[in-house]
């Protein structure tokens, strides 16, 4: 099920997209749950709470240019979601751009424009699975559930973005294998980590979005500055 936003101080429009977002989805199989927020800081609280959020609708005003500062504000704390800035003007959109954007929504809502959003945002989210053979089958997720991989005397341990574990006999070595090029990276010898998930990268130890501290080899601090580098240029690309 996709968690849904909507940060918007007119609640009329609020139940208007709701509606149509709810109809959107499952015109095409899918689910959402959808929280309404009727002021940015209400919504960053939330988020610092450690609500799940993959898709934010916002309005860009709010009044001094709020709901701009509150989009590079999200970019600036490295969360995971897609943001869609909402307005009554095409001229905000470019004052937008910075927050890097999935797409941008023009009041009065047209259903076509409803369809490119989420056609957009799912290709997104459906091309990020995460697929892993283990001794007890294949297990498949979104990529970005997974926080990292720790190995200890020759078990995996896979820690998820929602709090839970899975185990099973292996090596980082065969598990770099199957994991897609560029997602990931060894930070230490025991350890794998999502690089979607780093919010602080430090020599001695980095800091997930999750609030899970993981250590850094110290031969290791320069290639992960890299491989970071390299994930978050892509994302502004092609994101």
């Amino acid at each position: 099920m996709y968690e849904i936003v909507i940060c918007d101080d007119d609640s009329a429009f609020a139940a208007q997209l709701s509606s149509l977002l709810s109809r959107s989805f499952q015109e095409r199989g899918a689910a959402c749950h959808i929280t309404y927020y009727p002021d940015p800081a209400q919504t960053l609280s939330a988020l610092e709470r450690g609500e799940r959020c993959e898709l934010l609708f916002q309005d860009i005003l709010f009044g001094e240019e709020k709901g701009i500062r509150f989009g590079r504000l999200l970019r600036e704390r490295n969360w995971d979601l897609d943001l869609v800035f909402v307005t009554s003007s095409a001229q905000y959109a470019v004052a937008g751009y910075d927050a890097h954007p999935l797409h941008y929504l023009l009041k009065p809502l047209r259903p076509e424009q409803m369809e490119e959003v989420l056609d957009r945002f799912l290709k997104r989210r459906v091309q990020q699975i995460l697929s892993l053979t283990t001794p007890q089958g294949t297990v498949r997720m979104p990529i970005t559930d997974a926080l990292y991989f720790e190995v200890y005397n020759h078990m995996v341990n896979l820690r998820l973005r929602d709090g839970s574990e899975n185990s099973w006999r292996g090596s980082l070595q065969n598990l770099e294998r199957d994991l897609p090029d560029g997602q990931f990276a060894r930070v230490h010898r025991s350890y794998l980590v999502n690089l979607e998930h780093i919010a602080v990268l430090g020599r001695d130890g980095l800091r997930l979005s999750s609030g899970d501290i993981v250590p850094m080899g110290r031969s290791d601090y320069a290639n992960v500055q890299f491989a970071l580098t390299a994930y978050d240029r892509r994302r502004h690309l092609f994101g």
